[in-house]
């Protein structure tokens, strides 16, 4: 997995540490995270990651002390809703988060690819979509609480497509289960997946078969824990390093 050296993280949190605000609107953030690599991963003892590295970054332009709290996925977003949890990265907008969350201005793209067996790619190819999925015999993994897109979220309704999904607590138990032959396909963010399956020793097991969703991917802040004046001086921070190029620099070093 590609990750910032120490000497190129110092030098950006260095360039960050001119505050865009006089003071950092919180004491402290807590910032919830669940590995998922190369976005969210603990390494001798550090926090990094695409995600966690931009967040450290613009809390540290905002002169913030941050402290990391590791959940699984769906218990953290009710740790947000309850405001233990101030805030988490790699997050799709939808209305039912809009209920307990504030979201940043985005701050990079994500898709969700649809991966089936190695191989296997032809034999699907009435498969383009996932509403072709429920019409299909087609055992789909999906891990719980993760979103997936707005016509996923339609189709959650439709029993045809519903049968067919196979829920797991993470993404790693799908990549297994599809390994063993237990799953026709599962849906995954492409650069996670395949960092995953590299340390799995599974690369060799998939191979990618449609693009199923592409959206902007913000930060979601806890309304309760938090304010409107930290969301404003967060954006702010956020702007600006997005403008002057060291939010594509943390990008660059994972993704390209």
């Amino acid at each position: 997995m590609l990750k910032l050296t120490s000497i190129a993280l110092s030098a950006l949190l260095a360039a960050a540490a001119q505050p865009v605000l006089a003071a950092c609107p919180k004491d402290q953030v807590r910032i919830g995270w669940e590995p998922w690599a190369p976005y969210s991963v603990q390494e001798n003892g550090e926090y990094t990651g695409l995600d966690l590295d931009i967040a450290k970054a613009v809390l540290a332009d905002m002169g913030c002390n941050v402290e990391f709290v590791q959940r699984p996925w769906k218990r953290l977003l009710l740790e947000i809703e309850q405001g233990k949890v101030d805030m988490t990265a790699s997050a799709s907008r939808n209305a039912e988060r809009e209920q307990y969350g504030f979201f940043s201005e985005p701050y990079r793209t994500e898709s969700v690819v649809l991966f089936v067996g190695a191989g296997q790619s032809a034999n699907y190819s009435n498969i383009q979509g996932l509403k072709d999925i429920a019409a299909a015999d087609f055992d789909l993994g999906i891990a719980r609480g993760y979103y997936y897109g707005e016509e996923y979220a339609a189709l959650e309704s439709d029993p045809s497509f519903k049968d067919n999904l196979q829920s797991a607590g993470d993404d790693v138990t799908n990549y297994k289960k599809l390994a063993a032959k237990r799953l026709d396909g599962f849906l995954a963010d492409p650069f996670s997946a395949a960092a995953s399956l590299k340390e799995l020793g599974l690369s060799d097991k998939v191979e990618q078969h449609a693009t199923i969703y592409s959206d902007d991917i913000y930060f979601l802040i806890s309304r309760k824990s938090s304010s409107q004046a930290f969301v404003d001086a967060f954006n702010q921070s956020l702007s600006a390093m997005k403008a002057d190029g060291r939010i594509q620099t943390i990008i660059d070093q994972y993704l390209n």
